[in-house]
């Protein structure tokens, strides 16, 4: 009796992943991407584009985070465009409705790449380089790699993550999220499934009810054929203490020639403050506005907090033109 118990645990423990995936695969079922979408070809495949505002103005450059894509901007976008900026929204692939890499390359330098790709294409000039969370980590590649792409770097709530890691083994959680057998699952259970999504990132914020009305404009592009295994795909990086990015290393970060400013919810939980504060030393940075009683997603929670302090962050690089 105990031994068909076992076995009908360990039958329901392989259904639910399976039933999961399917369910993923079952609401991806669109592939297309929004008529407002600019596609820009990269050496490493296309990227999706929302490009607002004057083009003759000042170019500006807005990376999202994890599983983002420029529709979060959306309100960011319309202040800057207003303003006489010309802004360029990416989607940074595996997320929003850029091309899914078939061969998996989210490494920040590829990543570096690609937007060094699309402000050729579609920027008059160094922008402004505005990155979010982990997209700050590839706003930062960039302003490394391709200094002569960037006039200054604005980071949001940076998830650089641990700089100058010591050399480690692989554990069996990374050869775990490696596998797709594994990671597939596990994505469709959490970031692509539309009833866990709402709690994961009202864990993020300090003002949840700021979150609700974003949540169908976070969904729309996980809609997309595929969506699920290109996350799984990308998940080793979000975890990934070593790259080799120059982003990763002090002593580069120390070195970088553009002027950085920093914004961040001083009630970030993510990425807490003192991480800024470690940044701004090292890039000796220009400015840094602390947003009192805001989280992780200062852009979403405060709209008018975090304008203000974005205004104030470029407001000398208007200046320069």
């Amino acid at each position: 009796m105990a031994g068909r118990a076992v076995a009908a645990l360990l039958i329901l423990l392989l259904l639910i992943p399976a039933g999961l995936r399917l369910a993923a695969a079952w609401r991806e079922d669109e592939t297309g991407h929004p008529a407002a979408t600019r596609m820009i070809a990269t050496p490493l495949g296309q990227v999706a584009a929302a490009t607002s505002g004057p083009e003759g103005g000042p170019s500006i450059l807005l990376i999202h985070g994890t599983a983002g894509w420029s529709g979060f901007w959306r309100d960011v976008s319309t202040h800057l465009a207003a303003r006489g900026w010309r802004v360029i929204a990416v989607d940074l692939p595996p997320f929003g409705f850029s091309e899914h890499d078939p061969k998996a390359r989210y490494d920040r330098f590829s990543q570096a790449r690609r937007l060094s790709a699309v402000l050729g294409e579609a920027a008059a000039g160094p922008a402004v380089v505005v990155g979010h969370s982990f997209g700050a980590g590839a706003a930062t590649e960039l302003a490394l790699r391709f200094p002569g792409r960037v006039k200054s770097l604005v980071l949001v709530d940076a998830a650089l993550g641990e700089l100058d890691p010591a050399p480690a083994a692989p554990t069996l959680t990374d050869r775990a999220l490696g596998t797709g057998v594994i990671a597939q699952p596990l994505v469709s259970a959490s970031v692509t499934n539309p009833w866990a999504l709402g709690p994961l990132v009202r864990m993020m914020v300090a003002r949840k009810e700021s979150i609700d009305p974003w949540l169908v404009t976070l969904r729309q592009p996980m809609r997309r054929e595929g969506t699920t295994a290109a996350y799984a795909a990308w998940l080793p990086n979000l975890f990934l203490r070593d790259d080799g990015g120059w982003s990763r290393r002090s002593q580069r970060i120390a070195a970088i020639r553009v002027p950085v400013a920093l914004i961040w919810g001083e009630a970030d939980t993510v990425t807490p403050i003192a991480q800024g504060e470690r940044i701004a030393e090292l890039t000796k940075a220009r400015s840094f506005a602390r947003l009192p009683g805001l989280g992780h997603i200062p852009h979403i929670e405060d709209p008018a907090a975090f304008l203000a302090a974005l205004d104030g962050a470029v407001a000398v690089d208007r200046e320069r033109r």
